[in-house]
C-alpha cells in the first residue's frame, strides 16, 4: 500500500476548504472531519456506494465524493449537508465538527497555528507539573493505530518502535493496525534527502527457554522484508511473561504513542503526548533497552541452530 492510500485509510482525512484544494500534507483537522464522514457511511444501515451517495447528494460527482472521504478535499457546508442527508442523518449532527474545523483549516492558512501538524486532541490536559500536559486518548485498535499511522507519514528522521505483545501483528482484524505496520517499512524505503532512521524492539514471548512458534515465523518473514532496507534495524527482547508489554512508538523527538493491550487479541487502546521533557524520558529508556539486546538476525540464527545442529 502507497503512503497515499494509508493517509486516507489510516488517517483521518477529508476535503479543502471551499473553492481551495488541500495540500500535500492535509491539515489534521480535515483529516479528523473526513473520518467522520467515514464514520458516518460506515454507521449507515446498508453502506451506501460513493457513487450512490453522489447521486443521492446530486449536487457534486463521485470524484467530489471520494475526496471528503478521503481527505483530499475539505467540504462546503452545502456539501457536508447534502452528505449527511444522502446517509438520512440530520445535517444538524455534522455542524459543529465542521464549524470547528473549517475554523482551524483558516487559522492555519494564516499563519495563525503552528506549522507542526498536531494531533486531535480526544481529551483535554490529563496532568499538571509545571505546565499543562495534553494527552490524545485512543479508545480502540483502530483509533489508536489511525492515528500512528498518521503521524508515521510525517515523519521527518526517527522512528523508534516497541512491540511486545503475545501474539504478532499479524494475528490483528483491523486494517488500520495492518497499515500502521506496513507504513513503518515504506517510510525507511523511500528514497528521501532526510538521514532517516528506524529502530524496533521486537518482544518474542519464550516458555522455558523456546519461543513462541507463531511469533517467531513472524520474526522470521519480518527479517525477509525488512533485511535489506539500510535504513532499518531491528533488536529482539526476550520476553518471559505471560502478558504484554507497554508498547510505544517515538517519532522524530516530538510524539510518544503508548499502546496498552491484553485479555483479548484484538483490544488495544492508548495515548498520544506531545511535550520534549515527556519524549526524552521515553527516548532514554527505549536506548537503554536498544543497547541491551540482540539483533534480529543473530537471534534467529541462535533460535534456528538446534535444527541445524542436532
Amino acid at each position: 500500500m502507497t503512503n497515499e492510500q494509508c493517509r486516507s485509510v489510516a488517517s483521518t482525512g477529508v476535503e479543502a476548504m471551499p473553492d481551495r484544494r488541500s495540500s500535500p500534507e492535509p491539515h489534521p483537522a480535515q483529516l479528523a472531519f473526513a473520518a467522520e464522514l467515514r464514520e458516518l457511511r460506515r454507521m449507515a444501515v446498508k453502506k451506501p456506494t460513493v457513487e450512490a451517495i453522489s447521486r443521492r447528494m446530486g449536487c457534486c460527482g463521485r470524484s467530489t465524493v471520494s475526496a471528503m472521504l478521503n481527505g483530499r478535499r475539505f467540504p462546503t457546508w452545502e456539501h457536508t449537508a447534502a452528505f449527511a442527508q444522502a446517509l438520512d442523518v440530520a445535517p444538524s449532527r455534522l455542524r459543529k465538527q465542521w464549524v470547528e474545523a473549517s475554523r482551524q483549516i483558516e487559522e492555519a492558512s494564516k499563519g495563525f497555528l503552528s506549522s507542526r501538524t498536531q494531533l486531535p486532541l480526544i481529551s483535554g490536559p490529563q496532568a499538571m507539573g509545571e505546565a499543562m500536559l495534553a494527552a490524545h486518548w485512543y479508545r480502540n485498535n483502530r483509533e489508536f493505530y489511525e492515528a500512528a499511522c498518521a503521524r508515521i507519514l510525517q515523519a521527518r528522521s526517527e522512528i523508534r518502535v516497541t512491540y511486545t505483545r503475545r501474539y504478532p501483528p499479524t494475528q490483528y482484524t483491523t486494517r488500520a493496525s495492518a497499515d500502521y505496520f506496513r507504513a513503518i517499512l515504506d517510510w525507511a524505503r523511500e528514497d528521501s534527502d532526510d538521514e532517516r532512521s528506524v529502530r524496533r524492539i521486537i518482544g518474542v514471548p519464550e516458555r522455558d527457554g523456546q519461543p513462541d512458534s507463531d511469533m517467531l515465523a513472524w520474526a522470521r518473514q519480518h527479517h525477509e522484508d525488512s533485511k535489506h532496507i539500510l535504513t532499518y534495524e531491528a533488536n529482539v527482547l526476550r520476553w518471559t511473561a505471560a502478558a504484554d508489554g507497554l508498547n510505544m512508538a517515538l517519532i522524530d523527538d516530538s510524539v510518544v504513542f503508548l499502546a496498552f493491550s491484553g485479555g483479548p487479541r484484538q483490544k488495544l487502546n492508548g495515548l498520544s503526548i506531545e511535550n520534549p521533557t515527556f519524549m526524552t524520558y521515553f527516548a532514554a529508556y527505549f536506548d537503554q533497552l536498544w543497547a541491551a539486546l540482540q539483533p534480529l538476525e543473530a537471534y534467529l540464527g541462535e533460535a534456528e541452530a538446534p535444527a541445524d545442529n542436532p
